[in-house]
């Protein structure tokens, strides 16, 4: 019975290794253009700390909710070239807003703290709605354009 439960559980582990892997992968390669951005960007030690923050914050919540973990609709596999432009723009939004936010709040505050909590939230509440917001694109770009 032991040997059961020890499989599924490192069946689980293993599923939610690959969907975090994975995102983490797409998040970081799809925001690159953002990343150029950000090396130019004033106050580097604020900017690096809320970005990385971002970035793993954003690659965990993306392999949670796309592994259903928490279920907030359909998320689009890693190689769905489909919805790949919109991804990579929506996560780049991400990553870019709430480094802003998180750089923005750290230097109100003069502490480095706001720069961690602040993109952390930020970032998991602007991708809970991707789902809702991919829908509304797909169904946007089959609609009969009003011309026509």
């Amino acid at each position: 019975m032991a040997e059961g439960s020890n499989r599924t559980w490192i069946q689980r582990l293993d599923r939610f290794l690959d969907y975090t892997f994975f995102a983490a992968m797409e998040v970081n390669v799809l925001v690159i253009p953002v990343l150029w951005l950000l090396l130019v960007a004033a106050h580097p030690a604020e900017v690096s700390l809320s970005a990385m923050t971002t970035l793993s914050v954003a690659s965990l919540a993306v392999g949670i909710l796309r592994g259903r973990y928490v279920d907030v609709g359909w998320w689009p596999k890693p190689g769905h070239l489909a919805t790949l432009p919109v991804r990579a723009a929506y996560y780049g939004v991400v990553v870019g807003v709430a480094t802003y936010v998180g750089v923005a709040v750290q230097l109100a505050t003069g502490s480095p703290w706001p720069g961690i909590g602040v993109p952390a939230v930020l970032s998991v509440l602007v991708l809970l709605p991707f789902p809702w917001f991919l829908s509304r694109f797909e169904r946007l770009a089959k609609a009969q354009p009003a011309w026509a």
